[in-house]
């Protein structure tokens, strides 16, 4: 199987193969991001997670899906850098 070349970590890793149900993002993603870096941010208890808690994103409403998809580009590196700074003042690191 081929490696993808991985814009989050920089490095070549396994590539997502499950579908992701993201609309036109999708190709852009499994182009662009590894497997592991994808887990980081969608896996249970990740990133995403803590993104919906801290910022209480409402997903019904079609500005928080906008926040969440910004949050997840700025922490994939698809795109343009997000204030995370009210992430970085309440981390804690899963024990």
């Amino acid at each position: 199987m081929a490696e993808v070349q991985c814009v989050k970590c920089g490095k070549a890793g396994e590539p997502i193969t499950e579908p992701l149900f993201m609309g036109r993002m999708e190709s852009e993603i499994k182009a662009n991001v590894c497997k592991t870096c994808w887990f980081e941010w969608n896996g249970p208890g990740k990133m995403k997670t803590m993104v919906i808690n801290e910022y209480q994103i409402n997903l019904g409403d079609e500005s928080g899906r906008e926040l969440l998809k910004k949050q997840m580009r700025a922490f994939l590196k698809l795109g343009e850098a997000v204030d995370t700074s009210k992430l970085q003042q309440s981390y804690r690191p899963q024990q």
